[in-house]
């Protein structure tokens, strides 16, 4: 198991080489502006998430808290039922007090012998009954389970999507600046190299023809067909995808918000079906009393 409290100190370390590393490439000028842009970024990313994640720790440490609590409630609650079961004259939960119970209940059904009450049939009867109002509620937390690991799944194709989708428009907006570059890098390098031939400095005239000639093969390459066309089909094939993504995040939670609807409705109609429980499961012990006649036979 990651130790959070190791994964954060790594992180803050991080942060402190980061700032100097960031403080020193600012210090050394122009040169180094992209490289200490880059590495105040990443201070600030680094930052972010560790504030985060240290408040997702103290969250989850609170919860210890909150924990205890239940636990200590918890006893107290089986303190209570623990008087009701062996406490006084007559402890309601006794065993004792149960089976006094079993006989005037059966006494008074016509149940005979008393044991029969504890039979399974009426347990059934009344099981039945709740089973079937607590069925409405575990099946629509299940379906809103499973909605909720797919909206969790379509979000993070949605979020792949879009980077893919990003880079395709990045290549795209890149290419004017990137053909500027190469058609001025061989303009310089082709003047380099003939003032360099002539003057008689043979290993810098040789690489000033090469990255000439490197130049030049950039832009050969960009100049057909193919390489805008293959941006703009690049970037269709990202944009699709995203607005696909799109439409399956929107479907998914589109079935998380059906989810909870049915949910709450389940719930409602467990509510009603509560305020009647007790009648209901009558009507079923009823039946175990008093079974209809079987049918004649042939």
């Amino acid at each position: 198991m990651t130790d959070i409290a190791t994964i954060l100190s790594q992180a803050r370390t991080k942060l402190t080489t980061w700032q100097a590393e960031a403080a020193s490439a600012a210090a050394n000028g122009a040169s180094q502006t992209q490289s200490a842009d880059a590495a105040w970024d990443a201070v600030a990313a680094i930052e972010a998430a560790t504030n985060h994640a240290d408040g997702l720790r103290t969250q989850v440490l609170a919860r210890n808290d909150t924990l205890a609590a239940a636990l200590a409630a918890r006893a107290a609650a089986l303190a209570d039922a623990e008087a009701a079961r062996s406490e006084g004259a007559s402890p309601p939960l006794a065993d004792a007090s149960a089976t006094a119970l079993r006989t005037a209940v059966a006494a008074a059904a016509g149940v005979t012998p008393a044991s029969k009450l504890d039979d399974a049939a009426f347990k059934s009867a009344a099981s039945t009954v709740d089973t079937s109002i607590a069925a409405l509620d575990d099946t629509a937390l299940n379906d809103l389970a499973a909605a909720l690991v797919t909206l969790e799944t379509k979000l993070q194709d949605y979020e792949d999507a879009e980077a893919a989708a990003e880079v395709a428009l990045t290549a795209a907006e890149s290419a004017p600046a990137i053909i500027a570059d190469d058609l001025s890098t061989a303009l310089v390098q082709r003047e380099a190299a003939a003032t360099l031939a002539a003057a008689g400095n043979k290993p810098a005239a040789v690489l000033a023809y090469v990255d000439y000639q490197a130049a030049r093969t950039r832009l050969t390459a960009a100049t057909a067909a193919a390489a805008a066309t293959k941006l703009q089909t690049d970037w269709n094939t990202a944009r699709d995808a995203q607005l696909s993504a799109a439409a399956d995040l929107l479907a998914a939670q589109l079935a998380v918000i059906q989810g909870q609807l049915t949910l709450a409705r389940k719930r409602a109609e467990m509510t009603a079906r509560l305020t009647t429980r007790d009648a209901v499961a009558s009507a079923a012990m009823d039946a175990v009393l008093n079974p209809p006649p079987a049918p004649p036979g042939p």
